[in-house]
């Protein structure tokens, strides 16, 4: 195509041209002229990568500020160079940038330390575009922690927010007795200072979130629950969430693995009715008590009270074959329609896995048809001995732990 006839074209179709153009490619014609420059800043600064901290401090300072606008997808990590910036600096520059950013639809935070909130949670209020948050802490959550108070309290100012995500979050003493924590697990000690929220007050645990009356989604990843046996929501502002999606990966701690199952059936219990998918990194366990004492004796008569739930998955890299008749157990009431069971290893992406040679393929391939012979011998049981009652609505159970190792049971 010759420039004048490129000329020619509506605006319009320049800009559904550039926006199909890859980002080197847009970057390239942005400097061919000014017109074309005008036409490809949007898109070029449409999502933001921040890879750290010093990253942060100069985007804020050498890009001009009204750039801002054009922002729709934010990814910032806060992790240091050489040099250790103190606290506030991070804080301003997020802040700052934050500002700029009034269409912001879709914001990540990787945080190699904690944020001011005080200064930080009046910019999430105004942020009424955002709907997809995910928070989560990059180093280790024993010395650079990131508090559920402040991942609380930071979500719940988003005004749209619907999509969240949680990972590596560090639970907080002023919410957590110290003496119930397992050795190995970690708690924040100094988040006190993290203001009351509107409508959630101090109360400010992750069970909270579950108030919020926007969000459908939500994940929580890599974060110790042990502490959520017993959730409570009496007296919040929604008592049935709009909760659609609940994903609960488990934390690398296992110290007390049965303490976080049956935190993990809490929250499951605590969804409202508008639950239609549950997927599990971590079997459940029913829990010891569900009610307080006057009423406890009444409990034990009548099943537990959980969502309808259409689809469950579960991860296979995660949960054994042998943990799965007691979550399956657990998951009776619900009215589950299909259940996907997937090996799905974080470690092994297209960018950071390297190429297998043909005799590791085929001993990887080997270990799955072993895994998948150990999933039929728990799901084939299942399946002739379930009760009727309880597993009328299934329909469909699939397992996939490889690109050729599967299995489905169509009923």
């Amino acid at each position: 195509m010759s420039t004048a006839s490129w000329k020619n074209l509506p605006t319009e179709l320049h800009i559904a041209i550039v926006q199909l153009l890859p980002p080197d490619a847009i970057v390239t014609l942005s400097v061919t002229s000014s017109a074309s420059h005008s036409l490809c800043v949007p898109e070029i600064f449409a999502d933001v990568n921040l890879s750290s901290a010093s990253s942060l401090r100069s985007f804020v300072h050498h890009v001009p500020r009204h750039y801002g606008a054009y922002v729709k997808s934010l990814a910032v990590c806060t992790k240091q160079a050489r040099t250790t910036p103190s606290e506030l600096t991070c804080t301003d520059a997020l802040v700052t940038l934050l500002e700029s950013c009034t269409r912001l639809q879709s914001l990540s935070l990787s945080l190699a330390m904690s944020l001011g909130a005080e200064k930080l949670i009046p910019v999430f209020t105004n942020l009424s575009n955002l709907h997809t948050f995910k928070i989560s802490c990059w180093g280790r959550e024993d010395e650079a922690p990131v508090s559920e108070r402040l991942a609380v309290s930071l979500a719940a100012s988003l005004p749209s927010l619907s999509h969240l995500t949680l990972s590596r979050i560090t639970r907080s003493a002023f919410h957590v007795d110290p003496c119930d924590v397992p050795y190995d697990v970690p708690i924040v000690m100094n988040d006190f200072d993290i203001p009351a929220h509107p409508i959630l007050g101090s109360d400010l645990a992750l069970p909270s979130l579950l108030r919020l009356p926007s969000l459908q989604t939500v994940e929580i990843c890599d974060t110790w629950l042990g502490c959520d046996t017993k959730i409570d929501l009496d007296g919040a502002s929604t008592t049935h969430p709009a909760l659609q999606k609940l994903v609960l990966t488990g934390s690398m701690y296992s110290s007390d693995a049965q303490r976080e199952r049956q935190a993990c059936t809490a929250w499951l219990r605590a969804c409202g009715p508008s639950l239609g998918s549950f997927e599990l990194g971590t079997s459940l366990a029913m829990p010891q008590e569900t009610t307080p004492l006057a009423t406890r004796e009444t409990a034990r008569l009548t099943p537990l009270q959980l969502p309808h739930i259409s689809h469950i998955h579960i991860n296979a890299s995660r949960i054994l074959a042998d943990d799965l008749s007691s979550t399956l157990d657990v998951l009776s009431p619900c009215a589950v329609e299909s259940i996907s069971i997937t090996y799905e290893d974080e470690n092994t992406g297209p960018e950071s896995a390297p190429r297998k040679s043909a005799s590791e393929e085929e001993f990887a391939r080997e270990c799955a048809l072993d895994d998948l012979q150990d999933w039929k011998m728990v799901i084939e049981p299942f399946l002739l001995n379930r009760s009727k009652a309880q597993w009328d609505a299934l329909r469909r159970v699939s397992v996939s732990l490889a690109k050729d190792v599967q299995a489905s049971w169509d009923l």
